[in-house]
């Protein structure tokens, strides 16, 4: 699917552009104690005019037909590019995490490490730290996630291609 940049877009936001919009598709995990799973996942990069993005991603279980039957998790935050060349992004997740990541654009390649890993003392994970790849392969969105937890150093955790939607 084509993707034009909007005529009003901060400029600020022209290295993540090519992001803004819906995405779809499925993904592959592997993580101690739970294995291999497959999920489906929808992710959003929205603007507003300021110079940031809003992103919001869902990740499923779904059935046989790719629809969505039992929610897996869900993360919200910021993407804000920054005068260097960088990228700064804050995300939240309701299993009691917060992250601080930053990171390179270069062209449709992103690449983020973890600064800062907040958790709640309840928190579902001793989560410790990542590392995530984005980029625009064939005009699809493919991303992997390394993570660490207190006992597991860090290594492949999730990774996905997602396919660009219509509004």
């Amino acid at each position: 699917m084509p993707f034009q940049i909007p005529e009003d877009l901060n400029p600020a936001l022209m290295p993540l552009a090519w992001l803004i919009g819906r995405w779809a598709g499925n993904g592959h995990g592997d993580w101690p104690g739970r294995g291999d799973f497959e999920f489906g996942q929808q992710v959003e990069f929205a603007t507003n005019g300021e110079p940031y993005l809003h992103y919001i991603s869902q990740t499923y279980v779904a059935d046989e037909t790719g629809r969505p039957i039992a929610p897996l998790g869900m993360e919200t935050g910021f993407w804000r590019p920054v005068a260097d060349g960088g990228v700064e992004v804050v995300l939240s997740h309701p299993d009691g995490w917060s992250e601080v990541w930053n990171g390179r654009v270069d062209g449709a390649r992103i690449e983020l490490v973890t600064d800062v890993v907040a958790r709640t003392r309840n928190a579902a994970l001793e989560y410790t730290g990542g590392r995530r790849l984005y980029g625009n392969v064939e005009s699809d969105l493919m991303w992997t996630f390394d993570r660490a937890a207190k006992d597991v150093p860090l290594q492949p955790y999730m990774w996905a291609r997602l396919q660009r939607r219509t509004p």
